[in-house]
């Protein structure tokens, strides 16, 4: 009987340690994260949740055990090692490194530099991949109308402002210039991962809405920029609580100032100030005014916290045009307005989210919410009970049951 007891009592502390384990390293917005692709349904952040790829820095193993990997925070993240080792079961397109279809054989990175002993054949061991990027997601969209959509890539080492190079995006087929902006407007310093979030326009609903979603990134110049993608995350109805970064900037006076990645645009205030609200990870914007060029400007973006300053300074000069999204549909991207409060009001009543734009969720589904388990995350809930709990549970009764059994044994061998 004590062996019985014994063996029930390790096998609580161990549901304990995997209750704890499991809980650590998945959330309810994207679930396990060691798994390799997800699909969640009315989660905390969309109606529809599409993730491919797990979440571990391109493979590294102590990612988020021991160097505290979160790139959902986009607090400054660690720089992990490369070249990395393979794994057959990765999503096709992640944790891999690519130099894009048109590579000439130069190497300006480290990444780059690895891809040529690959080439070379003298690296058999680590995660490459010839040609292009292509991350394809498949998913069931039938009883959902799409409204709005947001497409993620978690990013490892674009350096296109200080290499030169160039990045085309298509999303099934079609050119997608307000993706590969982002990217060409990004310079990742060392081996590390950050998320770039675009608004999806609605000309791409009907491709989102076809269950199967193929974006294909290249690199265009051939100039040797070697580049990963951790992986890689669709929200279909996305809630407006995505937006928990802020950001402030300067820029000429009355100029107009883009979010890019989106279609969202505000005034600068007469001081030259405006504001935006932004998903946390690499965010960029554009200026642009009547007789000056355009300029850019690029940071990081917190959770909490402002860690970036965008300061975006305009010359006299001649403009070039910016993206026209009369050709894809309004994004229906979230606007703060500008800086001075007047300028902001103006900005949030005129450019403010359509009804069609907010995400409508379905009650029944709001009862019973099955990606939100507070204990894991991911697991059924039967009678809203984590399924974990209910293996506590039942261990914590049957070791009461044992444990009565052996006493009144005990008594009475006694008497």
């Amino acid at each position: 009987m004590k062996k019985l007891l014994s063996i029930l009592l390790t096998g609580l502390l161990l549901a304990l340690g995997l209750t704890i384990s499991v809980s650590a390293y998945s959330d309810s917005a994207n679930g396990d994260w060691s798994q390799k692709s997800v699909i969640l349904r009315t989660s905390s952040e969309a109606e529809l949740v599409v993730r491919i790829g797990d979440i571990d820095a391109c493979n590294d193993e102590d990612a988020v055990s021991e160097k505290e990997y979160n790139p959902f925070t986009a607090k400054s993240q660690y720089a992990h090692g490369y070249p990395w080792g393979k794994d057959e079961h990765d999503a096709a397109g992640t944790d891999r490194i690519f130099v894009g279809s048109h590579w000439k054989g130069e190497s300006c990175d480290g990444y780059s530099a690895n891809y040529a002993e690959y080439k070379k054949g003298n690296d058999t061991e680590h995660a490459y991949e010839d040609g292009a990027l292509r991350l394809t997601m498949e998913y069931d969209a039938s009883e959902i109308t799409v409204k709005n959509a947001i497409l993620q890539l978690c990013i490892d080492d674009f350096q296109a402002l200080s290499i030169g190079s160039a990045f085309s995006v298509t999303i099934n087929g079609k050119d997608a210039p307000f993706i590969s902006e982002l990217l060409n407007h990004t310079d990742q310093t060392g081996p590390t991962a950050y998320i770039v979030s675009a608004m999806i326009p609605s000309a791409f609903f009907e491709d989102i809405s076809s269950g199967k979603m193929t974006v294909v990134i290249d690199e265009t110049t051939g100039i040797g920029d070697g580049y990963a993608i951790d992986f890689a995350k669709l929200l279909i109805n996305y809630d407006d609580t995505v937006f928990t970064g802020t950001f402030s900037g300067t820029t000429e006076p009355g100029a107009t100032v883009r979010l890019l990645g989106t279609s969202t645009t505000v005034t600068a205030s007469s001081a030259g100030g405006f504001t935006f609200s932004a998903i946390p990870g690499i965010n960029a914007v554009r200026a642009s005014k009547d007789g000056f060029a355009e300029n850019y400007d690029t940071g990081i973006v917190l959770s909490s916290g402002t860690e970036w300053k965008a300061e975006v300074p305009l010359i006299e000069g001649s403009g070039s045009p910016d993206i026209d999204f009369s050709k894809f549909g309004v994004t229906s991207a979230r606007e703060s307005g500008s800086a001075d409060a007047s300028a902001q009001e103006s900005a949030v009543s005129e450019t403010s989210h359509s009804d069609d734009s907010k995400t409508q969720k379905d009650p029944e589904n709001e009862k019973n919410p099955e990606s939100n388990c507070g204990i894991c995350h991911f697991c059924p809930q039967p009678l809203g009970l984590c399924i974990f709990l209910w293996l506590l549970i039942i261990l914590i009764v049957i070791s009461v049951i044992v444990t009565i059994v052996v006493i009144i044994k005990k008594k009475r061998n006694k008497t």
